[in-house]
């Protein structure tokens, strides 16, 4: 089943509106805009060519990663020429984004998150949209969920393999190559089953020790 979501570009006083069919939810939308906005760096200050680049960028991607599918299913050896004017042969990339339009409130829809990417704030906020059933409710509520830069800073590298996003830290199994835990230090809180019952973990500690080197040096 499809995550609906809509996605508000603004600056100023202008604002388009961009649909997504699939994977609406945050955890899915929020890197995929930072990750945009960090290749769309040259002309984040121009909004008509923010949305442009938009669909370009999400419809290059779309496209190949269809290349890339068909290439595992043996369906095609290789994607040369213009076949992508085909579109029998890479349906992906007719399908997912659509522009509708930008209304304040929010009208009622079917739509289950709604975003805001603010090109002076420089910020992507994100709501949840709060309804009983959308064929009866009256309107849509926006409950505001969380708050992101539009470009995702940058990973450093701390001591004893542990990198630092922001103000989260990715610390790697002592047990289990390859496994990682996410560790915020305020509020402390880190992603292994540990921290859950006891509310501390060595993660944590590790986190806290690379931090404070960080800082001293």
């Amino acid at each position: 089943m499809s995550t609906r979501s809509n996605i508000r570009i603004q600056s100023g006083n202008r604002k388009f509106q961009i649909y997504r069919h699939w994977d609406g939810y945050p955890e899915g939308v929020v890197p995929d805009l930072q990750e945009f906005f960090a290749w769309n760096k040259g002309r984040n200050d121009d909004l008509s060519y923010t949305i442009a680049n938009f669909f370009y960028f999400f419809k290059r991607s779309a496209e190949e990663n269809e290349i890339e599918q068909r290439k595992e299913d043996k369906k095609i050896e290789e994607f040369t020429g213009p076949s992508w004017k085909n579109p029998t042969h890479l349906s992906g990339i007719l399908t997912g984004y659509g522009i509708v339009e930008a209304q304040d409130p929010e009208p009622e829809t079917w739509i289950e998150w709604f975003y805001v990417a603010d090109l002076d704030e420089r910020t992507i906020t994100c709501y949840e949209i709060g309804r009983t059933d959308p064929l009866v409710c009256e309107h849509a509520e926006l409950v505001l969920h969380s708050k992101h830069p539009l470009v995702a800073p940058e990973k450093r590298l701390l001591a004893n393999g542990i990198a630092v996003v922001g103000n989260k830290f990715e610390v790697p199994s002592k047990t289990t190559p390859g496994q990682t835990y996410t560790v915020t230090l305020e509020p402390a809180h880190c992603t292994c089953a540990g921290f859950k019952y006891r509310k501390t973990c060595s993660h944590l500690k590790a986190a806290i020790a690379a931090s404070k080197e960080a800082v001293a040096q």
